[in-house]
């Protein structure tokens, strides 16, 4: 064989060989598994629309946090989707959003869902918040929780899931004719069961609409189930930076914030005058009293003549609970008190703590007489938030026992629950005295200063409040209005507390506050 051919040979041998490397590269590349996944894996979008997260629920079952649904359409893009986005919108707004179709990027229009089929997906998102804002908080960009239930239970409710659509794209970005895109709509993680009803919720927050500065919490006597808890002002959870500087602070919750208290404290008193003998005590007001170098007025300047315990807290009479406290003594008086834990955190469970507010010391009772005086009618050191005196009202309307104000009734997650029952009671005066307490506060509302919560033929007592804040507005005195009270329902009693800032009195402004509770609560059928 000549050397040229033995050239071409080796030449067309070295021709074969490498065409057989590169059809076997071929070859690996089409059936390689791993780089076939990364290939569509680098031409997959996908879009996020909405975060999932648990479900917050009212004690028969109805959701809190998905107060409604709105609609969210997400338009990917085709040749056609113009056709679906000119269905929503209009001017401008359609302009811009054909444009990012055209840049390969899909457009979400929301509140709105095109007739013609096509390349778009309608999610149905919920909404994540309407009322009890206070107490289920709000969550951050990223779906964490940063207040209230949704920060405490932050573990439970998050999850990595989300409402999501995915689509195989050009390289241009737009979506491949043919291929069929990928919903997600997640399903909610974890679930927390309240104590709250969301009809006794929504009877207390239509009486609070008209308080600008205040909240009120309605409890289950017999177990301290907090069934409504309202704080005024409401928030946005979706708007946050707009409240920062309010100076009405709405992101506080009233309903465990501590306040200046008044009569509405006068009832453990009473029943420390009666566990201690002194129920038949009696007493002639004329409108002011001496103790030690300090001189007290009542209320009513003319003086309430001769009255005794029933007739004293029906017309809130200060003189007589100033000497009643004085014959009673701080300890007998102090230790009643204390029976409630006034003056200690209450932790409602959930991330609920109650403020444990102030009260004074016995030292301090005992040197400084008019201290005494004025922890007898719920002034002076006395600082407690509206679910603290919860407990006090409980006691009176369940034979003298109450249990602590618990929130979080059940916690479900991944099939096991954890159930939360009633704290054991606290037994704080003899079923005796709570009946005796009782008949008063009903009178107060026939014949005394809360009649103005007062209804033909609804079972109900109370007491109410003016406390004296120590603040000045404008030259006047800044005062905080109170009605605590009871209604029997048809199946369990009800306590309900309310607090108002900045009043004329609570007689004036806020026992009609009680009355539209009560009045609503006997229409539900309570």
């Amino acid at each position: 064989m000549s050397s040229y051919y033995k050239r071409a040979l080796v030449c067309f041998m070295c021709i074969l060989i490498a065409m057989l490397v590169c059809s076997a590269r071929v070859i690996t590349v089409a059936t390689d598994t791993k780089l076939s996944e990364a290939a569509v894996k680098q031409s997959t979008k996908s879009i996020t629309v909405a975060l999932s997260r648990g479900e917050i629920v009212d004690c028969n079952g109805r959701s809190l946090t998905s107060n409604g649904y709105t609609a969210a359409t997400v338009v990917l893009p085709t040749d056609y989707a113009s056709v679906h986005l000119s269905e929503m919108l209009k001017g401008k707004e359609l302009t811009d959003s054909i444009n990012k179709l055209r840049q390969g990027q899909s457009v979400t229009v929301w509140g709105k869902q095109p007739a013609t089929k096509g390349s778009w997906h309608t999610f149905f998102v919920p909404i994540r918040y309407g009322s009890l804002t206070h107490v289920l908080g709000y969550t951050d960009s990223e779906g964490h929780g940063v207040s209230g239930l949704e920060r405490y239970y932050d573990s439970l409710l998050y999850t990595d899931e989300k409402y999501s659509i995915s689509y195989t794209a050009d390289p241009r970005g737009r979506m491949l004719l043919g291929m069929e895109f990928t919903v997600n709509e997640p399903k909610p993680s974890g679930e927390i069961t309240l104590t709250v009803d969301s009809d006794i919720q929504d009877v207390t927050e239509q009486a609070m609409l008209e308080v600008e500065r205040g909240a009120a919490v309605v409890l289950e006597a017999k177990t301290g189930k907090i069934k409504a808890v309202c704080s005024r002002p409401n928030f946005d959870p979706e708007n946050l930076a707009q409240y920062l500087n309010d100076a009405n602070s709405p992101l506080i919750n009233r309903a465990v914030y501590s306040y200046n208290v008044g009569s509405v404290f006068k009832p453990v008193i009473a029943a420390a005058a009666i566990e201690n003998g002194l129920s038949d005590y009696r007493y002639s007001c004329t409108g002011s009293v001496t103790v030690g170098d300090v001189t007290f007025k009542c209320h009513k300047i003319s003086g309430h003549g001769e009255l005794g315990m029933k007739e004293a807290i029906a017309q809130s009479c200060n003189t007589y609970f100033y000497t009643l406290a004085e014959y009673l003594g701080a300890e007998k008086t102090l230790n009643t008190a204390s029976v409630f834990r006034f003056g200690q955190e209450l932790n409602c469970n959930g991330g609920l703590v109650s403020a444990k507010g102030s009260i004074p010391s016995l030292e301090k009772l005992n040197t400084l007489p008019a201290e005494l005086s004025n922890f007898s009618i719920g002034q002076g050191d006395l600082m407690l938030s509206p679910i603290a005196l919860s407990t006090l009202y409980c006691a009176i309307v369940n034979n003298g026992e109450y249990r602590l104000p618990y929130l979080v009734q059940k916690t479900q997650v991944d099939g096991k629950s954890q159930v939360f029952e009633p704290s054991l009671p606290t037994v704080a005066f003899k079923k005796s005295t709570a009946d005796t307490l009782k008949e008063y506060l009903k009178n107060a509302l026939e014949n005394g200063t809360g009649s103005a919560a007062f209804s033909e033929g609804i079972s109900a007592g109370g007491k109410t409040g003016t406390a004296q804040t120590g603040w000045r507005e404008n030259g006047r005195r800044v005062l905080n209005g109170w009605f605590c009270g009871f209604f029997e329902g048809k199946i369990t009693d009800y306590v309900i507390v309310i607090v108002k800032e900045d009043v004329k009195s609570g007689s004036a402004d806020c026992a009609p506050i009680f009355k539209k509770i009560t009045e609503n609560l006997k229409s539900f059928g309570f």
